[in-house]
């Protein structure tokens, strides 16, 4: 079975007038250049056009740093944020206090982690 968890991401244009039209030019990427990856995580990725955000979320992985398609993801996020786009991530751990954060400079905090009492019978 194996160390699980749960892992969301956002990749967005920089905020500003012009932040539709890099949008836009995000779908194009994803689906020309970025093609191959966009289609192997597809039921990952939810385009929210309100919010003009892609939205990566997949729950109970095994999300360690030296599986390839855990570097790939990585590389991906570098190369977006080369291209002028901001991206936040988050990884939730199966312990407590095993939760992870990163995101570039300039990211408006759209993900956080809120923690709940449960009452379970």
């Amino acid at each position: 079975m194996g160390y699980r968890s749960d892992v969301t991401a956002l990749v967005y244009p920089v905020s500003g007038a012009e932040s539709l039209l890099h949008y836009d030019k995000l779908k194009l990427l994803m689906n020309t250049t970025f093609k191959d990856f966009l289609d192997e995580w597809s039921e990952h990725f939810v385009w929210d056009d309100k919010h003009r955000v892609l939205q990566f979320s997949v729950e109970s992985v095994k999300w360690y740093d030296g599986y390839p398609d855990v570097q790939q993801f990585g590389e991906f996020l570098t190369k977006m944020h080369e291209l002028d786009y901001e991206y936040e991530i988050i990884r939730v751990g199966e312990e407590d206090t095993d939760i992870e954060y990163d995101s570039t400079g300039d990211a408006q905090g759209y993900l956080c982690v809120r923690r709940e009492i449960e009452v379970r019978f």
